[in-house]
């Protein structure tokens, strides 16, 4: 059964390797196969990853759309490190991360990435904030 996306005006959507962006109009369309999907409100750029969540969240990211590079992973661990010695209080959010990767359920873990994107925020918002 494929899968319906529905694209507002203008909204983002990575299909794989390729971001697509809609037109001025709303937009359905059908998509049929395994390929990464990730939509706009999950997207975070290499330029926004100006935390130590949002790196995090961005490797995790560039896992799922990669399927699972070997290079990111460690790249992943070397982050998650420096936040978990950063700030202990995350490691709650970081596990269930870990726990995904390990399962090669990188879509998961992006959502569960997410959560730990809100808990920094909620935390240090202003500091971070003030920092950037």
């Amino acid at each position: 059964m494929p899968l319906k996306i529905e694209l507002k005006p203008h909204e983002s959507i990575i299909i794989g390797e390729s971001l697509i962006t809609n037109d001025g109009e709303r937009t359905r369309f059908y998509i049929e196969g395994n390929v990464p999907i990730l939509r706009e409100k999950f997207i975070l750029r290499e330029s926004e990853a100006n935390t130590p969540s949002k790196r995090v969240y961005f490797v995790v990211q560039q896992m799922y759309l990669s399927r699972g590079d070997a290079q990111l992973q460690d790249l992943y661990l070397e982050y998650v490190r420096d936040l978990q010695h950063a700030a202990p209080s995350l490691i709650p959010y970081i596990t269930p991360i870990n726990e995904d990767i390990i399962r090669a359920d990188y879509y998961n873990a992006i959502k569960n990435a997410n959560k730990l994107l809100q808990k920094e925020e909620e935390l240090f918002g202003e500091a971070l904030k003030g920092s950037l």
